[in-house]
């Protein structure tokens, strides 16, 4: 038990001291730290309806990243540039709790720009039109709160599944405009009307190794990353990179990947 003992501790005092060294020992074997190949994604969990007071939400784990989404619903005016369309606004909170690389205060620019881009990929999805409760004077304005409860790498991956999730999740009140006030249907309701899925593979450049799903201490290492976003017709949504250069060839085996985790994805959402 002592030598035990004794050899786990050295090994985080060598991970702690030299990371780079440490990570590369393991890639140059063709493996990862936790035992992963290059191109395996972590463990998926998806579970809807996990917040009773929402209109919709899920929780999602991948390995030990966990995010939890919540979507309430409220009657608003809608734009007088679009009276027949509803709202959808994301944030996702990102705070000291999930992790000791954020810090308290104002959203981070992390935050900030993973929000954005949540909104972008989501906004051509949901059917605004359908959100229409009377043309010109009232709508339904959604609102995604994305929280991470614990973050261990590829936060944005799991923020994606989990707005879904909780999007395919939402049931709405069917109301009505009477006199100039809606009622809603305390018994009777619909499910909200997507246009698409979106399925996200994220890769990550590790001492020049290409790995897929990259936790915490690899991501800390990575050089570069790619986000590719399929929909369920395996079409491509949305590509982002970030960081140092990839190459044509890199790309493709990315995209390659993504579709292998796109068919993956569909079968845990069913």
């Amino acid at each position: 038990m002592a030598n035990t003992t004794e050899l786990t501790f050295a090994i985080e005092t060598f991970k702690r001291i030299h990371p780079v060294e440490f990570q590369r020992r393991f890639l140059s074997q063709q493996t990862r730290h936790d035992g992963r190949a290059f191109d395996e994604f972590r463990n998926t969990q998806v579970v809807k309806g996990t917040i009773s007071t929402a209109h919709g939400s899920s929780t999602v784990r991948m390995g030990n990243t966990t995010i939890v989404c919540g979507i309430k619903a409220e009657v608003s005016e809608p734009d007088v540039n679009k009276p027949h369309e509803g709202f959808l606004t994301t944030n996702i909170d990102l705070s000291p709790m999930c992790s000791a690389n954020y810090r308290p205060g104002p959203p981070s620019e992390e935050a900030q720009v993973c929000s954005e881009h949540l909104f972008r990929l989501f906004g051509d999805c949901v059917d605004l039109a359908a959100l229409c409760i009377e043309n010109g004077q009232a709508v339904w304005a959604l609102s995604a709160d994305v929280v991470c409860l614990k973050s261990d790498g590829n936060i944005m991956d799991a923020a994606i599944i989990a707005l879904l999730a909780a999007l395919e999740d939402v049931q709405l009140p069917q109301a009505c405009l009477d006199s100039g006030v809606v009622s809603a249907s305390k018994t009777i309701t619909k499910g909200l009307q997507l246009k698409r899925r979106l399925f996200p593979a994220s890769f990550s450049l590790v001492d020049a190794y290409l790995v897929a799903d990259a936790d915490d201490a690899e991501e800390k290492l990575a050089t570069g990353s790619l986000l590719v976003v399929l929909d369920d017709n395996g079409r491509m949504a949305n590509i982002w990179k970030r960081g140092g250069c990839m190459d044509r060839d890199t790309i493709a085996r990315c995209v390659e990947q993504a579709e292998a985790r796109q068919s993956a994805l569909a079968k845990i959402l069913k």
